[in-house]
């Protein structure tokens, strides 16, 4: 914990006291603001004047020992108006991102979360909803910063060149034409074309809204999707641009920016948590009351608002850990019979949410089927709505799901009787399962239509054995920008036509029916799975729509102040609150799980599916991975070498060895400290024992010659009973702490 200024160790209210200057003196105090301090006083002045930007000078703590309260007041203003601050208080509040810290680790002020924004708002929600909501807003804003990032890497090296260079089609058709490797690609791209104008020349005004929102006709020839992009090195000023080398490396760059993000913010949190559980008077089961009923008030606020805000913090993290220490109180009293019971409980619990995901999964499966069958068929009307509506279908029923089984899979699991901790790991751990099974699914059935063998030389399907997808790059684009849509879609409809009319009839409503529904609750799990929900759309489609990162970060955006008006107007703060460290840990390896999951569908296609023959960047090579090839075999004999080798099986092998054996010094490592630290506080121990000792020994001895008050052995058990161990001290405080914090 930082230690405080010694500005505010003058004084803990900055406003109680101050005196305001007459008017005489005003232009004194404006050309000095010393004026009226003794000359013996100066020094410190100017020390405290000195540590107003620091922490903690032992010279002015010494300094200031002697000093008169009233001229402590004058200095304190003195260095105030010198600061050009307004007090202690404000200072603090503008300083500080959160209340305290050591208790909840909520203060993003690291990493990613430098980023300038909201955090007025998030201080206001760590006081109204606890840290553990915080952790949620926290998780939005770093993938905020990372969606941010990725639209500058796509927008420069990817989306500005292939727009600077549109106006080369003609050209770049001709360059495929004049090759016998690439005509049939070039005759191919003439079709694709042709089908494309047909279909946007044939639409309504009607028709083009429906593109808009289906990323189909006018849209499918532009930016947005990669069929659009061209396979040939386009001509910008005086330089040659390789867009489809340019358009595999970036994408690569953008998977391996998210991963150096996903790395830092989870490593931050282990950090956080092991830094915690180091701490006996925290972490330890039997020291929990004693920090927050002791010492977790900060008595330098000096701003109502912001001490209201930490009154309800306080207040959360009482109630987080009273209702955890009920549940173990609750488990130690049911005894070996009631372990046996809630262990079958929870494997039926079990049993029946599997049973409800394979439902899931087969029912999205389904829905795609059907989708590609009807939307694919010829001489189907593509302005109607029913076209609409199975172009959506998938995601519709993707929707439905994701938003109906979260709440079954939480009330299943307030069966399993878990602290809230581990309930809202396994909730959250059932619901991201269900998402990245239900876009799994999702990619499964794309792989099947678009893998399907009936097809012309083209490679488009042919019916009725295939779906007629002339370009499956932009087809699975449009499927992912339709799911990001339908997700905005989603939260936009639950905020203010399912939140808000229920909060407004549950507090003005006083019948029973709106008493016993309530005001919705602010939902960690559900929150944390919406937001990693988008990004993993993001991951998914942002090799076949690169305009996605610029979608998911307007769709972040909006949904902080959509989640913030919720908080303000519709939810109510969580029955169960939870702490910030675990929340965080579980959040970032989620991500890291879904991240995976991505990438994995994303190599096999880049190296493994073959490419439309008449749209993308990789039309003309059979693979996306082809153009890197044909520029590895643009080297040296030495350079192909170099390549083969580290592309190969032995090296892969050899980095493995290497990371094992990094990972194993690093464990030992870490568990060598550890025993290091463990034995220093055995010697502590042992030297406190022979201290101890000493004085018993010398308390006998006085005792047997004669000694005064205090000697003998009930001067033994007196120093016994008063000796210094933490363990002892935290034991004593702590049954007071229960009984204090149940009133609170």
């Amino acid at each position: 914990m930082k230690r405080q200024p010694m500005l505010s160790m003058l004084t803990l209210n900055s406003s109680r006291h101050a005196v305001a200057p007459q008017p005489a003196e005003s232009a004194a105090v404006a050309a000095d603001p010393a004026f009226g301090i003794e000359p013996k006083y100066q020094p410190v002045y100017r020390m405290l004047l000195r540590d107003a930007s620091a922490t903690g000078a032992p010279a002015a703590v010494r300094a200031a020992a002697g000093v008169p309260l009233a001229v402590k007041r004058r200095i304190r203003d003195a260095v105030a108006r010198a600061t050009n601050s307004t007090g202690v208080g404000h200072q603090r509040q503008q300083d500080k991102s959160c209340f305290s810290s050591s208790q909840s680790g909520s203060c993003c002020s690291r990493g990613w979360c430098e980023i300038p924004l909201w955090q007025k708002s998030l201080r206001t929600l760590e006081g109204m909803y606890g840290s553990g909501v915080l952790s949620f807003f926290v998780f939005l804003k770093s993938l905020f910063a990372l969606n941010i990032i990725l639209s500058i890497l796509l927008g420069l090296f990817v989306i500005a060149p292939q727009a600077a260079g549109s106006g080369q089609y003609s050209s770049m058709l001709a360059s495929l034409m004049s090759s016998e490797k690439t005509n049939a690609s070039g005759l191919c791209s003439e079709i694709y074309a042709a089908n494309l104008s047909s279909v946007i020349s044939s639409g309504a005004s009607l028709a083009r809204f429906l593109d808009v929102i289906q990323g189909t006709g006018i849209l499918e020839n532009t930016i947005l999707f990669v069929g659009y992009y061209f396979p040939t090195a386009l001509s910008i000023g005086a330089l040659s641009y390789n867009m489809p080398v340019a358009y595999l490396a970036v994408t690569g760059a953008a998977f391996f920016i998210s991963l150096l993000f996903m790395l830092e913010r989870t490593g931050a949190a282990f950090k956080e948590v092991l830094l915690q559980r180091a701490q006996p008077s925290v972490s330890s089961k039997s020291t929990r009351f004693s920090p927050l009923i002791l010492s977790a008030w900060d008595f330098g606020l000096s701003d109502s608002k912001t001490a209201n805000l930490a009154k309800q913090l306080l207040r959360n993290n009482l109630v987080a850990e009273l209702d955890l220490h009920r549940l173990l109180q609750r488990r130690l009293e049911a005894g070996r019979c009631g372990g046996c019971s809630l262990i079958a409980k929870r494997v039926l619990v079990n049993i029946l949410v599997l049973g409800l995901l394979c439902g899931a999964g087969f029912a999205i499966y389904q829905a795609q089927k059907v989708s590609a069958e009807y939307t694919t068929a010829a001489g189907v009307d593509t302005s109607s709505f029913a076209y609409l509506a199975y172009q959506y279908l998938p995601m519709v029923i993707i929707s439905l799901l994701v938003a109906i089984l979260p709440i079954l899979f939480q009330l299943l699991a307030r069966l399993e009787e878990y602290t809230p901790d581990t309930e809202l790991a396994v909730t959250l751990g059932r619901c991201i399962f269900l998402r990245l099974a239900s876009l799994t699914v999702l990619v499964i059935s794309i792989y099947s239509i678009i893998t399907c063998d009936t097809k012309d030389t083209c490679g488009v399907g042919v019916a009725p054995r295939c779906s007629a997808v002339h370009c499956w790059e932009a087809y699975v684009g449009q499927a992912f920008y339709k799911l990001e849509i339908t997700f905005f879609a989603v939260q936009l409809i639950v905020c203010f036509v399912v939140e808000l009319p229920r909060s407004l009839i549950a507090r003005k409503c006083q019948c029973k029916a709106a008493k016993l529904i309530g005001p919705p609750e602010f939902n960690i799990s559900d929150s944390v799975l919406d937001v990693l929900y988008a990004q993993v759309i993001v991951w998914f489609g942002m090799l076949f729509c690169p305009f996605l990162p610029v979608m998911n970060s307007v769709v972040l955006f909006l949904l902080f102040y959509l989640r913030k008006f919720s908080c303000h107007f519709s939810y109510k703060p969580p029955d169960r609150p939870m702490k910030n460290s675990s929340a965080t840990v579980f959040f970032m390896v989620t991500l890291f799980l879904a991240y995976f999951v991505c990438l994995l569908p994303i190599g096999y296609a880049i190296v493994s599916i073959s490419t439309s023959k008449g749209c993308s960047p990789f039309r003309t090579g059979g693979t996306a991975y082809q153009p890197i090839k044909d520029v590895v075999a643009g080297f040296s004999s030495e350079g192909r070498h170099l390549i083969d080798y580290l592309s190969s099986a032995s090296f892969l092998f050899v980095v493995i060895i290497s990371l094992l054996i990094a990972i194993h010094y690093y464990r030992t490592l870490a568990i060598a400290r550890k025993e290091i630290g463990d034995q220093r506080l055995k010697q502590l121990n042992e030297q406190e024992e022979i201290k101890f000792a000493r004085i018993r020994s010398a308390r006998l001895a006085e005792g047997g010659s004669g000694g005064g008050p205090g000697s003998g052995p009930s001067g033994v058990q007196a120093d016994e009973a008063n000796r210094p161990l933490v363990r002892r001290q935290h034991s004593g405080f702590d049954a007071a702490a229960v009984s204090g914090a149940e009133a609170v």
